[in-house]
């Protein structure tokens, strides 16, 4: 759908994606009969392991997005809240619409959970197009 509009209006299309930043909370660390090596490890390889699997998700929507016809075309990874970071990126890069798919939890386990696509079209400052 982003990429219709982009080929429609001669537009640069960005495409984020966000890894869900899950640091090691304090407390654990702070366990003197776990060593603290050991989760660092597990955290560094979980990173390496994520970026990887964002590329790939970039390649694949870059391809497409090409295959349709867009010609400006930007990728980005960002770290953090997943909703966060796509409208501080939306906000830096002053995009006139964002467009992002949802998962469709229903209304209970959306509201629950927290729906990335609720908080960015709650949150957003530009139109914002949820596609399902």
């Amino acid at each position: 759908m982003a990429a219709q509009f982009a080929v429609q209006n001669d537009a640069e299309l960005l495409i984020v994606h966000v890894i869900r930043d899950m640091q090691i909370p304090f407390e654990i660390k702070e366990i003197p009969e776990l060593e603290f090596n050991r989760f660092e490890i597990f955290n560094d390889a979980r990173e390496e392991v994520m970026r990887k699997v964002a590329e790939k998700i970039l390649r694949a929507a870059r391809e497409r997005a090409e295959k349709a016809g867009v010609e400006k075309i930007e990728t980005a990874i960002g770290t953090g809240d997943p909703a966060t970071g796509i409208l501080d990126f939306a906000k830096r890069r002053n995009a006139d619409m964002i467009v992002v798919g949802t998962r469709g939890l229903g209304k209970l386990k959306g509201t629950v959970l927290g729906s990335v696509s609720r908080k960015i079209a709650n949150n957003a400052e530009t139109t914002c197009l949820i596609v399902r």
